[in-house]
């Protein structure tokens, strides 16, 4: 199939790049977590606040391995890093089937396997896509990532089929698999990239700055904020999906299959932010996705189960679109030249957020009985976000780009 512009034989590309996303690890045990809480609070008596603790201690080895899976990627290439790590958060999960039985131990393996499945992340798997794009690299990466967003859809409605078909330990295998099955996708549909599109990153020609230049700025700090308060603001309010409609009164299946709506409506926000981000300024467009995310919660807030299916498709959006802006914004602000240590900083510190709110907000129902206090803080946090975008609208060219002429997105917001 013959694709336009930019997207001109690069179909392979983008194809294997969303099959890695939807079947590497953050977009699996974010999205599988809510489904699981129930299984393992029957069988083991743990709280949901302490099951929770397992994405923030994954998200905490995220935050403290990302910059340098970043520099392998910059190093070795995408394919080789990416397609290793699926392999190797395949096996952690096995190792956990294996083993788990104490919390402790629970915990100590989610650790783990984010230090082995780190490179399945988007930290290295939309490296090729902010390089093979410039003028369409909105909706390349809207593409690309719509796998991550497809995970929202079928991991909680698998993950809840298996568990009731054969338990949740079978669940957690079938994740593995697929896994491993993705891995050989992403490691031959990398190498299809064009050899000049495969440079190293660090050498001189390729436009941009270095990390340390871009850390000496205001802006990488600023992006830095933002990607803690949106992940923080909307992370535990996804993993948490299912038990909330579950408090509500939703039986197991209808609350995966709400809870699911995140997953579809990502893969059309994704699509359509992209094609935005290629056409309006990016902090604008941040800001109206955020504003979005923060009226779902409002909805979740104050009008509960009735208004749930909507709710899950203002989050989902949002949810869809925040590692497309941020992959957007490194790439807009700060170049190619060493964009995967970057980005790998950035995407840890989102990870980071990502992973404290689940157990936050978890503590948080266990405290109170129910999610509204919890929810208010989201709501505030996203707000937060949404606000800080506007100190971004000033767009310019990266220090050091080559390029001729600015992308059309530079123009000041």
């Amino acid at each position: 199939m013959t694709l336009p512009g930019e997207f001109g034989g690069k179909s392979v590309l983008l194809a294997s790049a969303a099959i890695g996303l939807s079947a590497g690890m953050t977009a699996t045990l974010f999205y599988s977590l809510g489904t699981f809480i129930p299984s393992l609070e029957a069988e083991f008596g743990w709280s949901r606040g302490d099951i929770s603790l397992a994405v923030t201690l994954m998200t905490l080895a995220v935050f403290v391995s990302g910059s340098a899976a970043g520099r392998l990627c910059d190093r070795y290439g995408a394919a080789n890093v990416g397609a290793a790590s699926l392999v190797a958060y395949a096996l952690g999960v096995v190792l956990l089937v294996a083993t788990a039985g104490s919390i402790h131990v629970f915990w100590a393996l989610y650790a783990l396997i984010a230090l082995l499945g780190v490179g399945s992340t988007p930290i290295v798997l939309v490296r090729p896509i902010a390089a093979a794009f410039e003028k369409q690299r909105g909706l390349a990466l809207g593409i690309a990532l719509t796998g991550a967003g497809l995970a929202g859809f079928w991991v909680p409605q698998l993950v809840a089929a298996v568990t009731e078909a054969a338990g949740w330990r079978a669940a957690y295998l079938a994740l593995a698999a697929i896994a491993v099955a993705s891995a050989p996708i992403v490691w031959f549909g990398f190498r299809s990239v064009p050899q000049g599109r495969r440079a190293d990153p660090s050498e001189a020609a390729v436009g941009g700055m270095t990390a340390a230049e871009a850390q000496r700025t205001g802006r990488f700090w600023l992006l830095t904020v933002i990607s803690f308060a949106m992940a923080a603001g909307l992370g535990g309010v996804v993993v948490h999906l299912v038990p909330l409609f579950r408090d509500l009164g939703a039986d197991p299946l209808a609350a995966a299959s709400t809870a699911s709506l995140v997953g579809l409506s990502s893969v059309v926000g994704r699509l359509g932010i992209g094609l935005l981000l290629d056409r309006f300024p990016a902090a604008i467009v941040s800001l109206a996705v955020l504003a979005l995310a923060a009226v779902g919660i409002a909805l979740l807030r104050f009008d509960g189960l009735a208004m749930g299916a909507l709710a899950a498709i203002l989050l989902g959006m949002a949810a869809g679109a925040e590692i497309d802006l941020l992959a957007y914004l490194t790439a807009l602000h700060f170049g190619q030249r060493q964009y995967g240590a970057i980005y790998g900083w950035q995407y840890s510190v989102f990870a980071l957020g990502y992973g404290l709110s689940p157990f936050v907000l978890g503590k948080m129902r266990d405290a109170s009985g129910d999610y509204g206090a919890a929810l208010m803080v989201s709501g505030l946090l996203v707000a937060l976000a949404a606000l800080l975008m506007l100190g971004l609208r000033q767009e310019r060219q990266p220090v050091g780009s080559c390029r001729e002429q600015p992308p059309m997105s530079s123009r000041a917001g």
